[in-house]
């Protein structure tokens, strides 16, 4: 058995889902959905970004709080992937202080190379290239998982959004 780690894109939450969005996310699902069927052990996972300009746009025009924004749309997502049968083993969101810990955890660590942006314990079979925010995110996922002892990852796959 291989253990695989999905790495989905983590949406702004400052807006309904639509078709451009769920294309950039429907991958990572159906990644997931081959590998377990292989029999792989797979860990999917990804979360709504609750940060960021398009949030405060949204807020500003509504005139309400940007957290008003993320937890409506953030719940919006959820809702919207649970209809949609998505397969997220973990579906989480940037504002929550333990997404914060892992991530402030993982930058002052040794769990990956600096110079390489690559975690030291994987074997490597697939990587995608992906901006900071993704890396970030998926190294949190990626510690964690390491960190349960259920052996070496053996194929990383990052998805951009």
């Amino acid at each position: 058995m291989t253990n695989v780690f999905i790495g989905g894109a983590w949406p702004y939450a400052n807006g309904s889902l639509h078709l451009g969005r769920l294309v950039s996310l429907l991958p990572g699902d159906v990644l997931a959905r081959y590998y377990r069927a292989k029999g792989d052990q797979v860990l999917f996972v990804s979360g709504s970004d609750c940060y960021g300009t398009p949030i405060a746009v949204q807020a500003n025009k509504e005139g309400v709080a940007p957290s008003d924004i993320a937890d409506r749309f953030h719940q919006e997502f959820v809702d919207c992937f649970n209809k949609l049968g998505f397969t997220y083993d973990l579906y989480t969101r940037t504002d929550q202080p333990f997404h914060q810990q892992v991530v402030q955890e993982i930058s002052s660590s040794n769990y990956w190379q600096k110079d390489t942006c690559t975690p030291k314990r994987y074997s490597r079979r697939i990587v995608r290239r992906m901006s900071d925010s993704y890396r970030i995110a998926m190294w949190k996922a990626l510690v964690r998982y390491a960190a349960s002892e259920q052996g070496e990852i053996s194929a990383i796959i990052a998805l951009p959004y």
